[in-house]
């Protein structure tokens, strides 16, 4: 009898995937603890302590009071606590989502002659359901949709390394393409068909992030949106909507409403680790015009995960209440904390210029920006990864590579497969600095020590 398991090929695969993600976090973790002027601009999260969500933090020591006393903490449903999915209904969706429901919940009412605030109490939680992070409701989104004929998702070729991760964990593929740059200008539709033309037949949805990471793109010019609504109607596939950062665009800019006919075949995947600054609670949400797209995540979660955590869930629940009884304090809070992330923001491009002399984009919105690094300091340090990693080991700082965000499709005997280009090449040359857990006087810091690490080479 073998010593060891006998792991199937994929899971082989899935054990050989590296990024210099993980390295990177690694080294920043104990660095981080050993030197107080190291600086952490590699986690993916909104950190802003004196912002904390309002009534969340209150409701955690309630939960622990009762938990003290009742000694136990039961189960909610699979797909959530009823009482959140109404108020994520209310409060949560993109507007233009909530709108159209409401719509056919008017006119189902008319139709059947019964009062419509009845209706709509007694039917909104349907159109929703609670999820493990935003990654949980990302997963069920994609599994609803694939097939053994249909297995690829088309996406930016610029996106988050997990989008990736999670269609390949579900059985497909995703099938990359320049959808969006970093000023929020979407491809030409034909160039975008003819790039998927190859495949259409294979195509089961397209998974779009409303505000991208790593480069903060996002859609603010209603030309731009009408060009990506006319590649998702000449697809003819579902959308597959990640809001991972809803509302986080700045210079008083709004991202743009979908068309009603979009988002009839439109799920969307919300979650509260980044808006809310509480990535650890794992909480998500998915919502959709048609209801089994949200019934479906019953029994996602209950074959995958069970129901998402029950402490957190009462923590959301007491902060969304707040949206109703203390209206004033919630859009003080939200319009203090987009205040603080746009600061950043500007604090981070200005200081670029002004101390390393580079031009870069002012990210239109979440929590991250590119710093382009030209080629002549790549040839120095060999490629970008070894850059970065040597930022984090000697400079005192830790970033991620552009080699962690790029994926591109390529032709292999008897199909195709996903890779990312070297990281020699000039499409990976950037660092993704995420400003959302980065204070704005470490913000100049970690400049300053670009600055000098640069220097001493």
């Amino acid at each position: 009898m073998t010593e060891e398991i006998r792991l199937s090929e994929s899971a082989v695969k899935t054990l050989s995937k590296k990024s210099t993600i993980t390295l990177i976090a690694g080294k920043a973790r104990i660095l981080s603890v050993q030197d107080p002027d190291f600086v952490r601009a590699d986690i993916g999260e909104l950190c802003a302590p004196g912002l904390f969500p309002p009534g969340y933090k209150e409701s955690l020591r309630e939960s622990a009071d009762a938990v003290s006393i009742e000694g136990r903490i039961g189960y909610t449903v699979p797909d959530g606590d009823n009482k959140l999915k109404k108020l994520v209904f209310k409060h949560s969706i993109p507007d233009d989502l909530r709108a159209l429901i409401l719509e056919r919940f008017q006119d189902e009412a008319g139709k059947q002659g019964i009062d419509f605030e009845k209706h709509k109490e007694n039917n909104m939680q349907k159109h929703v359901a609670i999820t493990h992070g935003g990654t949980g409701a990302l997963g069920a989104s994609v599994s609803m949709f694939l097939t053994d004929q249909k297995n690829l998702v088309v996406t930016n070729q610029r996106t988050w390394q997990n989008h990736n991760l999670i269609v390949d964990m579900h059985g497909g593929m995703i099938w990359p393409v320049p959808l969006i740059d970093e000023e929020g200008k979407v491809a030409d539709p034909d160039s975008i068909l003819k790039l998927c033309h190859p495949v259409k037949d294979q195509i089961a949805a397209l998974l779009y992030t409303l505000i991208n990471n790593p480069d903060g793109a996002v859609i603010t010019d209603p030309a731009e949106q009408a060009k990506l609504e006319t590649i998702i109607r000449e697809l003819n596939v579902p959308l597959i909507l990640d809001v991972a950062y809803h509302k986080l665009v700045f210079d008083g800019r709004e991202a743009q409403p979908f068309s009603r006919d979009i988002l009839h075949n439109t799920v969307v995947c919300g979650t509260y680790s980044k808006t809310l600054q509480i990535p650890g609670e794992r909480l998500g949400y998915i919502a959709c015009f048609d209801p089994r797209g949200a019934r479906f995540v019953y029994f996602y979660n209950r074959s995958h995960s069970g129901c998402p955590s029950v402490t957190s869930q009462r923590g959301l629940i007491a902060h969304l209440t707040l949206y109703e009884t203390a209206p004033d304090e919630i859009e003080a809070y939200k319009k203090k904390l987009l205040t603080e992330i746009e600061t950043r923001r500007n604090i981070l491009v200005e200081k670029v210029k002004e101390k390393l002399g580079w031009e870069m984009k002012h990210p239109g919105g979440a929590i991250y920006a590119i710093i382009p690094l030209s080629s002549d300091l790549i040839i120095k340090f060999g490629d970008v990864d070894t850059f970065t990693l040597d930022l984090v080991d000697k400079g005192g700082v830790s970033a991620i590579s552009g080699t962690v965000f790029e994926f591109r499709a390529r032709p292999t005997n008897g199909g195709y497969e996903v890779y990312t280009p070297d990281a020699t090449s000039p499409e990976v040359r950037y660092l993704r600095f995420c400003f959302g857990f980065t204070p704005q006087d470490r913000v100049g810091l970690a400049v300053d020590h670009i600055k000098n690490f640069i220097s001493s080479r």
